[in-house]
């Protein structure tokens, strides 16, 4: 199209038998050009410029940066707090003279019961007062079970009656 031509659109509409012609305006191409550069430059007069919007977000992706480094900071601080928090426990656990054996599993039943209304060392006195079956010194007392071959009152050990079964004696 050229500059000076014009456009024009008619609607021809029939309502009850009555014929109404409505004419709508026509713009030429340069008006046209020129109601849309207003309208851009309306449009984009508050947006930053390249350089501003550049700065913006080279500062956005450092600020990001700096987040995520907090944020893993953060886990990290939280992972060693609990990793201190087992110790401390396991440490207090193993104090109060539990068997050996069961270190792990009275500090972690032991832990279960801290909260807002009883202490780690509450809830240990009374585990330690309810479960003493897990607690005190390990002792290992060793039996004789095996009959006197003999026929004497000296316990024998295990080597002495093999022995004894090959020699062939009784005594």
């Amino acid at each position: 199209m050229e500059n000076n031509e014009q456009i024009v659109e008619t609607e021809t509409t029939t309502t009850e038998n009555v014929e109404t012609t409505v004419e709508e305006k026509t713009f030429t191409q340069k008006e046209f050009d020129e109601a849309l550069q207003r309208a851009v430059a309306r449009k984009t007069k508050n947006l930053p410029s390249a350089d501003e919007l550049k700065s913006f977000n080279e500062w956005k992706k450092t600020n990001q940066n700096d987040s995520e480094k907090i944020n893993e900071l953060t886990a990290q601080l939280e992972q060693a707090t609990k990793e201190n928090t087992l110790l401390k426990a396991t440490n207090e656990v193993a104090k109060s003279d539990v068997k050996p054996e069961f270190l792990k599993f009275v500090t972690s039943e032991v832990m279960s019961m801290v909260n807002e209304t009883t202490d780690f060392d509450t809830a240990l006195k009374n585990y330690k007062k309810e479960n003493t079956q897990y607690f005190g010194e390990v002792v290992v007392k060793k039996v004789q079970t095996s009959p006197t071959l003999t026929g004497g009152t000296k316990p024998q050990t295990t080597n002495d009656i093999m022995n004894s079964l090959l020699r062939g004696t009784k005594n």
